[in-house]
């Protein structure tokens, strides 16, 4: 490993002079090499505070106490997921919930969707976020982990901090503290690409990189079980649906090339 090589691409990963493209590439590069930052990382400690939260554009804004928590700085990646794929993750029930287990089992799941498919190739990057994971796949990777899923609620604390801001980064939508379908290339990113886009946590691609998994639910069952709340919009959405407050709602069995997730766990 060349250690010079690997210090100067994290350089001009975090270099918001640089171009998006150009940082793009040093981070496709870094994660070839073997990017440090994908190595037993710990967890952030979000510290106990105030969310102010809407459930809709319509509803009045609710102030609700939060405890302390800790969330992954950032989303999990194809590296990563690997870990759970190699070591057996989908052969161990003990990992799953029970509905998750029956549609593994019903489906033939021994991996997400896509690996290893070449057509996938710039999507399958080490440092890139994994996608094509459903809620099902996110829960038991987050138990292997001895992890979860962040609710929601710590996800939008997360981003939002003790400011109430609207972005990760502050009050202004930026075009350039994001992926989003004008900026950027258009599939997934090397995780932290986006310097000015860190939240006041230091929490990196909350926003626009992918729509990311939560533990909450959503409507009626259907199929395998009710819908999954998602977060914060993804490198495929329009700005207008990107930030704090974008939230959606997939099936548990969603595999798409927009969704990912990060795991949290009590503080």
């Amino acid at each position: 490993m060349n250690t010079a090589q690997i210090n100067e691409l994290l350089q001009r990963v975090a270099d918001p002079a640089l171009d998006v493209d150009a940082r793009c590439a040093a981070g496709d590069a870094l994660g070839r090499l073997g990017d440090p930052r994908l190595a037993d990382e710990p967890l952030v400690t979000i510290p106990a505070g105030i969310l102010h939260h809407k459930d809709s554009p319509e509803a009045d804004v609710a102030e609700r106490p939060m405890n302390a928590f800790r969330i992954q700085r950032h989303l999990v990646t194809v590296a990563d997921y690997a870990d759970f794929v190699d070591e057996e993750g989908y052969q161990d029930p003990a990992l799953w919930s029970a509905d998750g287990w029956r549609w593994r089992l019903d489906q033939d799941i021994e991996q997400p969707r896509f690996w290893g498919e070449d057509e996938w190739r710039d999507y399958l990057v080490p440092n890139h976020p994994v996608v094509g994971v459903s809620a099902f796949e996110a829960e038991a990777y987050a138990a292997f982990r001895g992890l979860r899923l962040p609710t929601q609620d710590e996800w939008e604390r997360a981003c939002r901090g003790d400011d109430d801001r609207d972005f990760p980064w502050g009050p202004e939508w930026d075009d350039h503290a994001c992926g989003h379908r004008d900026y950027g290339p258009r599939c997934t990113k090397p995780i932290g690409v986006f310097p000015r886009g860190v939240s006041p946590f230091g929490i990196h691609d909350l926003v626009g990189s992918v729509w990311q998994w939560t533990s909450d639910r959503s409507g009626a069952a259907k199929g395998y079980g009710r819908a999954h709340v998602v977060r914060g919009g993804a490198w495929n959405n329009l700005p207008w649906s990107i930030g704090s407050a974008g939230r959606n709602a997939y099936p548990p069995d969603a595999q798409f090339s927009n969704l990912g997730f990060r795991c949290a766990d009590s503080a």
